[in-house]
């Protein structure tokens, strides 16, 4: 009678352990069943198309003028008049700014009065010399025919040497008196500023009325018919480029769009900034466009080498570095597969894959989610990464 319950106490356990058999393979079976969630990514489609190689300035240029020029005072003196202001366009000889220039003129005059009185002064003296000349002359006949003295012909010999050294001086201060009427007469001129070539004012930095000093900048003009940026490349460069290369310009103003250059210069030696970076400054020519500026910044990528078809996919799809580069394509089963690559041009546009990929390939562009792993379920949406090649010619 005592083992009958013992026999019932088994059956529950197993019983039990049964019902918790089939609750776990169920709760299983329903985690499996259960939808996993979908992280949505941008992909974008391998394709074959042409990848540049690009040298890019390390700091922003400045577009610049082939003549620009800061135009300073001359001469001391009021301003009278200031006919252009910033912005004007001027012809070359054209007149920027008059000073009041009456005590200019009132110098001219009497600088032109000092040389008459200088004429004045020779004629006199050289007929004084004559007259002294003319009585030596005499005074050695008298004594050679035994009337004059000795004396007395030196004497007057004596005198018509000092008229003579006398008019060679007048003629000195003459001259002296001339250089002071070109000297006043191009102080005149300089009371009228006029524009050195054909161009727009940049700057004005004087009204009517100041009183200026001999050096102080009065314009800055420019001529704006031929642009160029100057900028700096590195000198881990300098062997890649090489002067006719096609550049690429950014500008600031216009994003979105490239103007075309055309590396022109390359300064002949390297400087090196307090960091001890090195790098070598060039230049680059604008084809005209009404919409530059003068003093703009500028961004340049030089176009060192063109390949073309060859599969290519956008920076911000690869990870890694150097040698060890890779991708995650989306496979039809919409699951994120990472993929080793091999790469070869890489710029900021696009990259070149020589191995590792096919066309029509998806690949993942936004790596910036952090739940996107090797096995990841994606839901891909098309990116539009194709590079920006628009130039304005």
């Amino acid at each position: 009678m005592a083992k009958k319950p013992l026999r019932k106490r088994r059956w529950g356990w197993l019983v039990w352990l049964v019902i918790l058999g089939v609750a776990g393979g169920l709760g299983v079976r329903a985690m499996k069943r259960r939808p996993v969630k979908a992280i949505d990514v941008s992909v974008h489609r391998v394709e074959t198309g042409s990848v540049r190689d690009l040298v890019s300035t390390v700091a922003a240029g400045r577009v610049a003028a082939e003549r620009e020029a800061t135009l300073r005072a001359e001469i001391a003196g009021t301003v009278l008049r200031v006919h252009k202001r910033r912005g004007d366009r001027v012809a070359e000889g054209e007149v920027l700014l008059e000073y009041d220039v009456r005590d200019l003129r009132d110098r001219v005059s009497a600088a032109r009065a000092a040389v008459s009185l200088s004429r004045a002064q020779i004629e006199q003296a050289r007929a004084s010399a004559a007259v002294a000349r003319r009585n030596a002359l005499r005074a050695v006949d008298l004594r050679d025919r035994g009337v004059g003295t000795a004396a007395e012909a030196e004497n007057l010999e004596g005198s018509a040497g000092v008229a003579e050294r006398a008019a060679g001086v007048a003629e000195v201060g003459a001259s002296q008196a001339l250089a002071n009427v070109r000297v006043a007469e191009t102080a005149l001129r300089r009371g009228v500023l006029r524009a050195p070539f054909a161009g727009i004012v940049l700057t004005r930095t004087i009204e009517q009325g100041e009183v200026t000093a001999p050096g102080a900048p009065l314009f800055t003009l420019a001529d704006p018919s031929r642009l160029h940026v100057d900028a700096d490349l590195d000198e881990a460069d300098l062997g890649r480029v090489r002067v006719g290369l096609r550049a690429e310009v950014v500008l600031d103003a216009f994003q979105g769009q490239r103007f075309a250059g055309t590396l022109s210069e390359i300064a002949p030696s390297v400087t090196r900034d307090l960091r001890g970076n090195r790098s070598i400054s060039c230049r680059f020519d604008l084809q005209p466009d009404e919409r530059l500026r003068v003093g703009m910044s500028a961004e340049v990528d030089v176009i060192v080498a063109t390949r073309e078809s060859v599969l290519w996919v956008p920076p911000n799809a690869v990870m890694g570095r150097g040698i060890d580069r890779s991708v995650y394509v989306v496979d039809a089963q919409n699951t994120a597969r990472r993929r080793a690559i091999g790469i070869g041009v890489s710029t900021w546009e696009a990259i070149e894959v020589t191995s590792g990929l096919r066309a029509g390939d998806r690949v993942i562009t936004t790596l910036s989610n952090n739940e996107l792993a090797d096995g990841s379920i994606v839901r891909a949406r098309a990116a539009e990464t194709a590079p920006t090649r628009s130039v304005q010619r």
